[in-house]
């Protein structure tokens, strides 16, 4: 039996601003405005910026698989929250 087909998909450790506008149906421009205001932690590297996973889940009190990014149902709520509506914005 292949190996392969018996192994889960990796649980993705960070995501692009495009990824993090699409998941959450804002623009990639205010993800990014979110990150210059340090409102939304972020690292860079290569000169390209990656939201930790770890920081969507705990901010924003979501759970996120292995699903891709873009992939809404990959969302799901933590402690019975609903997703939020498009504002990462909070406190």
């Amino acid at each position: 039996m292949d190996e392969q087909l018996n192994r889960r998909p990796l649980k993705r450790v960070a995501y692009r601003p495009r990824e993090v506008a699409e998941m959450f149906g804002m623009s990639e421009s205010g993800v990014r405005n979110l990150i210059k205001r340090r409102t939304l932690r972020a690292v860079q590297l290569d000169g390209r910026w990656l939201i930790p996973a770890a920081v969507i889940e705990d901010k924003l009190g979501v759970s996120l698989d292995a699903r891709p990014a873009s992939d809404a149902a990959s969302i799901r709520p933590i402690r019975g929250q609903p997703p939020p509506g498009g504002d990462l914005d909070v406190a």
